[in-house]
């Protein structure tokens, strides 16, 4: 595991979120690469609908807890750890968390690799992203490959990434970290679920009074109705959660 400050744990159905802020995470992001640190640095970022697979997958929830960081993205998980009486600071969106990695691979003229969506959309979101992020060197490759495939694996490690980002969705993205991060020196790696989509402009981001109001989940099931079923699982996570509630007392 990677040494950082913040070794606050906070335990939501089994999972153990760090207890960090956006400030803190792009603090220690670029303390990780100043200190020249030859190991490599694994983010998750946890909502409810992962965090609910993970209590009844006990394969899963070991590796996202093998993580270097576990961080609350998703309101959902943020209140539900008031609830526990143990409560994060905030919702970190892993979004966002991506751009603040972006920002600090531009300053320091890094380099980053995008693993995921579509031909055509990891195409766009690589232009788009060029566009946006001139100092980066950025690679990329779709996210249509098996956890095994070598080849993809061996582009990527000749392409010696500061950063990669995975957007398979989880498990799937977690489960490639796991298995081929040992194979990268000094390098982040995280999933991003859905978010190359967005960089790509094949989806939008709620507007940000709804962000403030921690009701992006309800603008992003109105436009994708194919959510719809993915929903399911946010009664399951809070029954849960009140499961944890009563054993605790």
């Amino acid at each position: 595991m990677v040494e950082k400050e913040h070794n606050q744990k906070i335990n939501v159905l089994s999972v153990y979120f760090d207890n960090v802020s956006m400030v803190d995470m792009r603090l220690d992001i670029k303390k990780y690469f100043e200190q020249q640190q030859q190991k490599n640095l694994f983010i998750v970022t946890a909502n409810p609908e992962i965090v609910d697979f993970a209590s009844s997958n006990k394969a899963y929830r070991n590796l996202i807890n093998s993580a270097d960081y576990v961080i609350a993205d998703g309101t959902g998980v943020v209140k539900a750890s008031k609830l526990l009486k143990t409560p994060l600071q905030e919702r970190v969106p892993g979004i966002e968390l991506m751009e603040e990695c972006l920002k600090i691979a531009h300053t320091n003229k890094q380099r980053v690799f995008l693993l995921g969506s579509k031909n055509d959309v990891v195409d766009q979101a690589r232009e788009n992203l060029v566009a946006k992020y001139p100092n980066i060197t950025f690679g990329h490759h779709h996210g249509y490959i098996d956890v095994d495939d070598m080849d993809v694996l061996e582009i990527i490690k000749n392409f010696n990434p500061d950063y990669v980002f995975v957007a398979m969705g989880y498990p799937k993205q977690e489960q490639w970290i796991d298995k081929h991060r040992e194979q990268f020196k000094r390098t982040v790696l995280m999933g991003v679920g859905g978010s190359l989509e967005v960089f790509g402009g094949v989806k939008k981001r709620a507007p940000q009074i709804i962000r403030s109001l921690n009701l992006e989940w309800v603008y992003r099931l109105i436009i994708d109705w194919k959510r719809l079923g993915r929903i399911k699982s946010i009664p399951i996570f809070l029954y849960k959660v009140g499961k944890q509630m009563r054993a605790k007392k």
